[in-house]
């Protein structure tokens, strides 16, 4: 089984594509059924919440209200031992990924953090992480990390305004995310930044100045573009 899931506005998706190929390369027997997908998706109207799941010879469209986000988050440094079993395909492991949030969220955090055996940061429990100090951008290739389909997007876009990009093969040390300016990248929120820390229950807000290069846009400009460049069903 696996799963993708995304925002949809009047019939746009954010890097489209990257979705199909990931139905396609965790489902061989996806591509059958991507004309009569395509097909649902382009009979919701207005913004809709979907996800498309294909196992075995069977696929399925479900199509929500959007859930309405905060696009500045409080995130939990108090990391989650990672459990998953199947982390590299997404869908297999949503039962554990929502009790570790919802943990999180009894903190009073936003979201949470997964990290190894060793305590290295792989990823959020459902997004992946960015990053951002100076003129670069870090982002987690941790051999357990499950990278959003629009993080290689978001990172060329920064890369054509002049960023550095440097991978983490071992994930992010929390005291780096701690100096960074962190974004969390998913395919339902987009990019949303980090405000805050919680570290036993008090929150730590982060700098109003921003540690990074005067040239680096903002995440609310990097959304900005994503939606611009959407894809129509």
């Amino acid at each position: 089984m696996v799963t993708t899931s995304f925002l949809m506005v009047d019939g746009h998706i954010r890097n489209l594509q990257g979705h199909i190929d990931r139905l396609e390369a965790a489902a061989p027997t996806a591509s059958q059924f991507h004309d009569r997908i395509i097909a649902q998706l382009r009979e919701a109207p207005g913004s809709v919440q979907a996800a498309v799941t294909i196992e075995n010879n069977h696929y399925n469209v479900e199509l929500r209200p959007p859930r309405k986000l905060n696009s500045l988050v409080t995130l939990d440094t108090h990391g989650h031992r990672d459990e998953r079993l199947h982390p590299k395909i997404k869908g297999h492991d949503i039962a554990w990924q929502n009790m570790a949030t919802a943990n999180s969220r009894r903190q009073g955090a936003d979201d949470g953090l997964l990290v190894d055996e060793s305590g290295q940061v792989i990823m959020a429990i459902n997004a992946s992480l960015l990053a951002i100090k100076g003129d670069t951008v870090f982002h987690s290739t941790h051999p357990r990390s499950l990278p959003s389909v629009l993080e290689s997007t978001v990172i060329a876009y920064l890369q054509e305004q002049g960023c550095n990009a440097k991978p983490r093969e071992q994930g992010f040390n929390i005291n780096d995310l701690r100096s960074s300016e962190v974004w969390l990248v998913d395919s339902l929120s987009g990019i949303r930044r980090v405000a805050a820390w919680l570290e036993y229950g008090s929150k730590f807000p982060v700098s109003e100045t921003r540690p990074v290069a005067a040239f680096v846009p903002t995440f609310s400009e990097v959304n900005d573009y994503l939606w611009s460049t959407a894809q129509q069903v």
